[in-house]
């Protein structure tokens, strides 16, 4: 009987292990195809792969982020109604932030109330200007190395009109700052997030100096 309550045990053990590795694996998967992911890519797709792990691990951080990342996406791109899709991105945010407050996540908030001001810039940037770059300032503050949080900073930076700061000009030490930290950064796995670099190159096209 002691044999037998030891080898259920045991077995139980075993499941767990294999459900947490093919959560591992799934979670990898999608974040690969996440980092690949251009717009001819299967964004609605791509999201419901995090819902469904959501649905089933709640505890790890990356989940909600990239689930947030791809909504925010998806309203950039015009892909539906922008403002349902910006609000579903801060409420995986918010997830996220429930689970560990870090610079990533800053960073995907700054990118989802960017989403949520880009419906109607010339009638929200007011509003959503400041939470915008709070939630950067944050990033940099928790992490100043974060070429993601520069990335951000100088996307918007370049839009903004000149006489009101904006412009090339005012987006060179962004851009410098963020490309010293992409060449400095260290991934640790594949799941961590690594996203920005194509942003980077785009905006030395946009901006030579």
């Amino acid at each position: 009987m002691k044999n037998l309550f030891i080898f259920f045990i045991l077995l139980v053990q075993l499941q767990v292990q294999a459900q947490a590795t093919n959560q591992s694996k799934a979670l990898e998967a999608a974040v690969m195809q996440f980092n690949q992911a251009n717009k001819n890519q299967a964004y609605q797709e791509l999201y419901l792969q995090f819902e469904q792990l959501y649905a089933v691990n709640k505890t790890n951080w990356l989940i909600p982020y990239y689930a947030g990342m791809t909504r925010s996406i998806m309203c950039l791109l015009k892909m539906g109604d922008r403002d349902a899709l910006a609000n579903d991105a801060l409420l995986w945010v918010g997830r996220a932030k429930s689970i560990v407050k870090n610079d990533e996540i800053y960073c995907a908030e700054s990118l989802a109330y960017t989403a949520k001001m880009s419906v109607n810039p010339a009638l929200r940037w007011l509003v959503y200007e400041g939470k915008i770059k709070k939630a950067l300032s944050f990033a940099k503050k928790l992490n100043p190395n974060n070429p993601r949080a520069y990335v951000l900073e100088a996307n918007i930076q370049q839009k903004i009109p000149f006489i009101f700061g904006g412009g090339c000009k005012s987006v060179k030490p962004l851009m410098q700052k963020a490309e010293l930290c992409f060449n400095a950064q260290i991934k640790v796995n594949s799941v961590e997030p690594s996203w920005g670099f194509q942003s980077l190159v785009q905006l030395k096209k946009a901006c030579p100096f």
